[in-house]
């Protein structure tokens, strides 16, 4: 069976959380749901400097995403590599894209701004190991 991308892309442009898993320093997994965009081929997720998710990923890079429609059988899980992206105005349209995909439409990017600079936010850029098509999924099959 062949996936559809176009239907995942859909389906990860749905406002809905992703599962982030990282490896804690004694080889447990941590994992916590967050928001996330998909976008030019990566995943964007927001977090501050005072979270688990930024130690673990400072320390080891290797996350595991796993998105989910619980009522509508479907999932997406995939592998990837984390960057930390510390510079907020750089990152500032993804955060501005990642609120709005989840309905926090922001009036003043200045205001914005000022706020992550203030939570010390940074972004979590997950490349994935693997080409869209080979993720393991449910419920985007196709047969042509």
């Amino acid at each position: 069976m062949l996936t559809d991308l176009a239907a995942m892309d859909r389906f990860l442009a749905e406002p809905r959380n992703a599962m982030v898993a990282g490896v804690r320093i004694d080889g447990r997994p941590s994992m916590t749901p967050n928001w996330f965009l998909w976008q030019d081929d990566r995943f964007y997720i927001s977090t501050t400097r005072d979270r688990v998710k930024y130690r673990l990923f400072s320390r080891d890079p290797r996350v595991q995403l796993a998105i989910d429609d619980s009522l509508g059988f479907r999932y997406v899980v995939v592998n990837g590599t984390v960057h930390i992206g510390e510079d907020v105005d750089e990152g500032l349209p993804y955060f501005e894209a990642l609120r709005h995909k989840h309905g926090r439409h922001e009036s003043n990017t200045d205001e914005l701004r000022k706020e992550m600079i203030r939570d010390g936010r940074v972004l979590l850029v997950i490349t994935p190991d693997t080409p869209q098509a080979d993720w393991h999924s449910k419920g985007f099959e196709t047969t042509s």
